[in-house]
């Protein structure tokens, strides 16, 4: 019977499991789908991040429960030691709150936990905090004895254990200096016992990640499902600071016309917004301007234009905004974020091709633009004269669209030590990141699908997330080719800029914001904008 297997197959194959007069002894169970290995976790499992204080093991517990639930469909709650650790009764607590979460769900469902600290110094007088060699031992007999579930521990070592915390210290107000914070890490030190090596807790399950994704130790990992995939996770993540821009590629021909899938290439359309990236992943990216803002202007606005600029003082800021231009709407509608005192840094006349350098006084702008329609850049005046500050990363998918749109992306060699030279903005092309591919059905409208076959509409509706297009893809294979793809997004610390589809941008989206993977496939993605995540090394992400 199909009792208590709901979740190793998706809801479009249901009617298929059920008897009919061709098949009156059908398959029950079919075959696992990769995006659904989780269905088989059936036991009960405790991630303990451990190590010294200002580790990152916040981060990294959230992220890692974000890829095992996203990915393996392990569902995974958190757990901070910080919240029960000043309670009479902390250790208890959180002991009968994890059976708790066991208990829920019904017999069969697999769940899963991760315990982690905020503050690890805060949190030494819990048994939970496993900084120990019996508190680990206790949280093994408990885990098994009460709730015949499995502990994976998780130590975080690092040499230099403030590079990458600062903000996190004021975020979370651990301390008021640098020195405070060293003191913490040597008083904690003191009580800490790494994992031991001695043969002493051979027996238990651990994976000690050593400056981050430079090293990576196993004990008793490799064996099971969960735990390898846990381990090339661990191997790739780190808390450091860094950015990820998505991109969804310019309107297609395709799209254009309302057709799906396809290898076409840009529409007019998608052109100039290709044009338009180009300029932000220069200016917004690589130089990392403050303030960035496209705005296009019609003619009878242009022939305004001189009432809109001026031209401080100190000429070598440049020609600035005057004012603010809430009258001006951006490409979505809305008031434009052009404010007063922004530089005028290059400017796109209407059927030009590309942007060009904005002249050096309101009278040279408005004679080039001369009230013709005009798409203009403004960015903070800093950013308007600097090189690149940063090294940046461009992924693209294979397909001609993505390609077409980050193909104007500005190209530079830049000088390292050792003589060597970085690529920015070198693109790597990723078949992983080409968009759902959609079988019989590429090339055709949603309203041709549904009069051809109505009744695979109604599957799709149905189970948008698992539905398989016949003889192509539904979104958990495309979740399953992603896998690697985000163990390698993870790793780095440069921001990078990925150019890809729809059914893609969704998924990452989802990933990066924790948002269950069920929404995914309902996910608004706006065509011709850009979305930025900026990782803050303390789990939290800021989205712009």
């Amino acid at each position: 019977g199909l009792d208590g297997v709901d979740d190793a197959y998706v809801e479009s194959q249901r009617h298929l499991l059920q008897p009919s007069a061709h098949n009156p002894r059908p398959t029950t169970v079919p075959p696992p789908i990769e995006g659904l290995s989780g269905h088989h976790l059936r036991h009960k499992t405790v991630v303990s991040v451990i190590g010294l204080p200002l580790r990152g093991q916040a981060h990294i517990a959230k992220r890692l429960q974000h890829y095992l639930d996203f990915f393996h469909g392990a569902h995974t709650e958190m757990f901070n030691v910080n919240d029960y650790a000043d309670r009479p009764r902390g250790d208890d607590e959180l002991l009968e709150a994890l059976r708790n979460h066991f208990d829920s769900g019904g017999q069969g469902k697999q769940k899963h936990a991760i315990i982690y600290t905020t503050n690890a110094w805060a949190a030494a007088g819990s048994q939970w905090s496993g900084h120990s060699k019996s508190r680990r031992r206790w949280m093994k007999n408990a885990l098994e004895a009460e709730l015949s579930a499995e502990l994976y521990l998780v130590e975080i070592q690092v040499n230099d254990e403030l590079e990458h915390n600062l903000q996190y210290i004021q975020k979370h107000h651990l301390c008021q200096e640098q020195s405070d914070a060293r003191n913490i890490i040597a008083n904690y030190s003191k009580r800490f016992v790494t994992i031991q090596d001695d043969g002493t807790e051979d027996d238990l399950n651990y994976t000690k990640v050593i400056d981050y994704n430079k090293k990576v130790v196993t004990n008793n990992m490799m064996q099971t499902f969960l735990g390898s995939r846990m381990a090339r996770f661990l191997g790739n993540v780190h808390p450091y600071q860094h950015h990820i821009f998505l991109a969804r590629c310019g309107e297609s021909e395709y799209v254009a016309a309302g057709k799906i899938g396809g290898d076409s290439g840009l529409s007019p359309l998608g052109h100039e917004f290709a044009l338009r990236l180009a300029e932000f992943a220069d200016f917004g990216v690589c130089k990392q301007a403050s303030s960035f803002t496209c705005v296009s202007l019609t003619a009878d606005q242009a022939r305004c234009l001189v009432d809109r600029l001026a031209l401080p003082k100190n000429m070598a800021a440049g020609v600035v905004a005057k004012g603010a231009w809430d009258d001006v709407p951006d490409s979505t509608g809305r008031p434009c974020a052009v404010r007063e005192g922004m530089r005028l840094t290059r400017f796109l006349l209407q059927g030009a091709t590309t942007f060009q350098d904005a002249p050096a006084t309101v009278t040279e702008v408005v004679r080039a633009v001369d009230g013709r329609p005009v798409t203009l850049i403004f960015t903070d005046p800093a950013s308007a004269t600097a090189g690149d500050t940063v090294f940046c990363r461009l992924w693209t998918s294979s397909l001609l669209r993505a390609k077409q749109t980050a193909a104007r992306f500005p190209r530079r060699d830049i000088a390292v030590e050792d003589g060597k030279v970085w690529q920015q903005l070198g693109p790597r092309e990723y078949r992983n990141l080409n968009d759902l591919y959609h079988g019989e059905y590429e090339g055709l409208s949603s309203a041709e699908i549904l009069l051809r076959q109505p009744e695979e509409a109604e599957l799709r509706n149905r189970d948008k997330l698992g539905y398989r297009y016949p003889r192509g893809e539904s979104y958990y294979d495309v979740i399953a080719r992603l896998d690697d793809t985000i163990l390698q997004l993870e790793s780095y610390q440069e921001p990078v800029i990925i150019v890809a589809h729809q059914a893609i941008i969704r998924l990452l989206y989802a990933y990066l914001k924790g948002i269950p993977r069920e929404q995914a496939p309902d996910l608004d993605v706006p065509v011709h904008s850009v979305i930025s995540f900026k990782y803050d090394g303390t789990g939290d992400m800021e989205e712009r």
